[in-house]
Order: structure tokens, then C-alpha cells, then sequence
């Protein structure tokens, strides 16, 4: 197992600026209202942009560590609970290991088939 050392605080604030831009790309696009700040958003505005902010950071990876066994999974539940201290938000604490991965297995499995194929080579 490959163990990716970074603090929960350090990825904390890395979700918060990915979910800065999402927010503001999502108001641009007429998604969101102009003005809204993440304290301002639902439950369920927050987490879907939680989700996607976590998927586009976890594309930005080395391969290598999205297909190998890794503690990514623990530091994703670790960081999105850590948000309901931030944010004020207790929903947060209810976030499992199990709604992280479903969010990354996708992400893996895309990668281990393309890797199968061996698309890469022809790069």
C-alpha cells in the first residue's frame, strides 16, 4: 500500500480553492445564483460541489496513485468531514469511506482499463 502523506489540513485547503472555482464556474454558467458564497449554499449545493471539486482534484493525480492501493479513500472522508468544522455544517460528519469510494472507483476502473488496453503507447 502506498501511503499519500499529506495533512487533513493541507487537503482541507485544497478542496476549499477547487470548490471556489467550481462555485464561481457554476454561477458564470447560470447554475447557481451570483453573490451565493459556500456558506450560503444547501446541503445539497455544497455536496455536489464537494464531489465534483474531490473528482477533478483526484484527476489531477498521478495514475499511479489513483489504480494503486492507497490511503486516498481515508484522507477524502477525512477532509469532506473536516468541512463541517469550516463550514458549519454537521452533515459533513455523517460523510462515509463508502460514499468516497463510490465517487473514486469510478476514476480507478476508467484508469485500469485504459491502462489494460494500453492506450498510453500510442501517445
Amino acid at each position: 500500500m502506498i501511503e499519500i502523506k499529506i495533512t487533513i489540513d493541507t487537503a482541507l485547503s485544497l478542496l476549499l480553492d477547487r470548490m471556489k472555482f467550481e462555485l464561481k464556474l457554476r454561477q458564470k454558467q447560470g447554475v447557481l445564483k451570483h453573490g451565493l458564497r459556500l456558506e450560503n449554499l444547501s446541503y445539497k449545493d455544497l455536496i455536489n460541489l464537494v464531489e465534483a471539486s474531490v473528482f477533478d482534484t483526484v484527476f489531477l493525480l498521478p495514475v499511479d496513485l489513483i489504480t494503486s492501493e492507497t490511503n486516498l479513500i481515508q484522507i477524502i472522508t477525512g477532509t469532506v468531514r473536516a468541512l463541517a468544522k469550516v463550514l458549519h455544517r454537521e452533515e459533513f460528519l455523517l460523510y462515509t469511506t463508502l460514499q468516497a469510494r463510490k465517487l473514486i472507483d469510478p476514476i480507478c476502473n476508467y484508469f485500469q482499463d485504459s491502462l489494460k488496453e494500453n492506450i498510453y503507447n500510442y501517445n
